[in-house]
């Protein structure tokens, strides 16, 4: 939990996942496309690899993954730790995030991904 028992929120994922592209924002869109990213809540959630085209199995956050104590499962945290589906470890040559980052994001799922 973030500071004050406050849950982590959406802002603070935000901000993580915005500093691991820091400067690379151009290449983000270009490998992913236009509709893949994070401006909203609303728009991280419906995000699709776009290496995997469309295919809901590779939807950064499986909605079934959310609030269930299962987001290690997540693409997100398995492209954030291991790399997925063949392709190295995200960001793309790093940084990459923290074990103190990958915990509050995975927390922030794990509590349903709360605004």
């Amino acid at each position: 939990m973030t500071n004050c028992g406050k849950p982590v929120g959406f802002a603070e994922v935000k901000a993580i996942l915005d500093l691991l592209v820091q400067g690379r924002e151009d290449n983000l869109s270009f490998v992913h496309g236009d509709a893949f990213g994070w401006a909203d809540k609303a728009m991280l959630v419906s995000a699709v690899a776009r290496p995997f085209g469309a295919d809901p199995a590779f939807r950064l956050i499986d909605p079934s993954l959310v609030g269930v104590g299962r987001a290690k499962e997540t693409n997100i945290y398995i492209a954030l730790t291991a790399g997925i589906g063949g392709f190295e470890r995200m960001p793309f040559g790093g940084p990459y995030a923290t074990p103190e980052q990958l915990a509050l994001i995975a927390e922030w799922i794990d509590n349903g991904m709360p605004d």
